[in-house]
């Protein structure tokens, strides 16, 4: 009897062992898996970023470079209005620098999944207006006329930040590509939720460039159009900035006649 229960107590001991045991081993199985996958989020991010770089950043520098050199060397066999010509052209690429070195910052701050958002209220019509004059000064070079159409007073319930950056990226993406016109953002609830429109009249998009921004495997290169810039960071960070707060975007464009992004948000 006392044998037996002695191999009792023992094989209850080994089970509670190998209970243990599997317990701490499917622990560290999803430590190591959780490891893997940031680790391969990390490595996305820096191949993203080392497209956006190369593409984006690199050749305003260089041409920043270039037409300052050849100012400094010929600038006394050059006319008054070409040294003006390219002095406004080298403000004009270091406008477009600050634009994106902005939107990468933007960027970079959300992808990570520990940070802390919170709801709440904000005047959409307002937050449309303080973007619009960012912008006032490009707007008017390019004659483009920006047109805000949200209902006044419309408060929204939602993550504001990551709200303002989208739509500081479609305005900057409708600039990029409208040579003139009107760029237009309107706005108001729904019975689910709040839907924005953001509407330009610019050389808009073929339907291979909206299939590339919608898949899933979207690479910022093959986003742009026409080799202008910002188009494929604007709307990388667009996608994972909705994605974060739930939020569902469509895009409708014909070339040569303009392009309209709507967006979402779910209350």
């Amino acid at each position: 009897m006392l044998c037996y229960i002695t191999v009792r107590i023992t094989l209850h001991r080994a089970i509670t062992r190998q209970k243990i045991f599997k317990t701490l081993l499917e622990r560290k199985t999803r430590e190591i898996k959780q490891k893997n996958e940031e680790l391969e989020k990390n490595d996305l991010i820096k191949t993203r970023l080392i497209s956006i770089i190369s593409h984006d950043l690199v050749s305003p520098l260089k041409f920043i470079h270039l037409t300052s050199k050849n100012l400094l060397e010929n600038k006394y066999e050059m006319s008054a209005p070409l040294q003006d010509e390219m002095l406004f052209e080298i403000s004009n690429s270091s406008k477009e620098l600050e634009l994106l070195s902005t939107n990468i910052l933007n960027w970079i701050k959300y992808q990570n999944d520990n940070r802390r958002m919170k709801k709440e209220e904000f005047d959409l019509y307002e937050m449309v207006n303080q973007i619009f004059s960012i912008f006032q000064g490009l707007a008017r070079q390019k004659r483009i006329e920006f047109v805000n159409s949200v209902n006044s007073g419309l408060i929204v319930y939602q993550y504001m930040e990551p709200v303002r950056i989208v739509l500081y990226n479609l305005i900057l993406n409708a600039l990029n590509f409208t040579e003139k016109g009107h760029i237009t953002i309107s706005g108001g609830k729904t019975e689910k939720g709040i839907l924005i429109k953001v509407r330009d009249e610019g050389i808009g998009m073929t339907p291979e460039q909206i299939n590339n921004i919608m898949s899933e495997h979207f690479i910022v290169s093959s986003a742009t159009v026409d080799n202008r810039k910002g188009n494929g960071l604007g709307y990388l960070i667009i996608k994972d900035l909705l994605k974060l707060v739930d939020a569902k975007f469509v895009i409708k464009s014909q070339k040569n006649k303009g392009t309209m992004v709507s967006i979402f948000l779910p209350l």
